[in-house]
């Protein structure tokens, strides 16, 4: 087979268990469609952005032997496809994780503070590395505002949302394991920490986190306003 459909049938393999799934009696993650593109379409299009920018200025590159030949705006189009298709499966393992573990704890925004602390060390001991900057810088200023704008919402869902990120952690590592193994996409090291996990960079894990983190936080704020006009 042509290596350019490499990335195409990575995405199609990735969305292929979520979309079956999504009509599980118990999760009924379909009724929710609306407010995945609402959520999903505000957060992708933040990273769209970031991503054109990043791949204009070389912080990281497509490499064209995995891609098909057509680009909008530096990015392949399979890139589009990523931003709905992850996105759909992140949102997806979070309602299972709610609707199959309604009472879980795991305390509370107490991991969400370390990954405060944590995310902050790494921006200021790398202020000269565009990706650990900004990723890391991100999401100390998301749960920053998050605590301080609608602490009563994020208390409510963040047990739930971390756990759900820490499930994505496994597909999410065979995406990107396949991303930067082959490699599709190439990372420029000087703007990044070099620290990978296999031929992951660390700060995708992270930047999978603010994602969720923007994500579900915008899919359960609508979700709380419509439950709220419909009383």
């Amino acid at each position: 087979m042509d290596n350019k459909f490499t990335y195409l049938l990575l995405m199609i393999f990735t969305i292929a268990g979520p979309i079956g799934l999504s009509f599980d009696k118990k999760v009924a993650f379909y009724k929710n469609i609306k407010l995945f593109i609402v959520s999903a379409g505000i957060t992708s299009l933040i990273y769209v952005i970031w991503d054109i920018i990043f791949t204009k200025n070389h912080i990281w590159k497509f490499n064209d032997t995995y891609i098909l030949k057509h680009k909008l705006f530096h990015l392949p189009i399979e890139e589009y496809l990523f931003f709905i298709i992850v996105p759909y499966a992140s949102l997806f393992i979070y309602e299972c994780i709610k609707s199959y573990f309604p009472n879980l704890k795991l305390g509370g925004t107490l991991p969400w503070k370390i990954v405060m602390v944590f995310s902050t060390i790494m921006m200021f001991s790398n202020l000269s590395k565009w990706y650990t900057v900004v990723t890391f810088g991100l999401i100390t200023l998301i749960i920053t505002i998050t605590f301080i704008l609608k602490n009563k919402l994020f208390k409510s869902i963040s047990d739930h949302l971390f756990a759900a990120w820490v499930v994505c952690l496994l597909p999410m590592s065979y995406v990107n394991g396949v991303l930067t193994g082959k490699p599709i996409l190439i990372y420029n090291d000087l703007e990044n920490c070099k620290i990978r996990i296999g031929t992951i960079p660390l700060e995708d894990f992270f930047y999978h986190l603010l994602y969720m983190l923007m994500m579900v936080f915008i899919y359960e704020y609508i979700k709380a306003i419509k439950e709220e006009k419909s009383k």
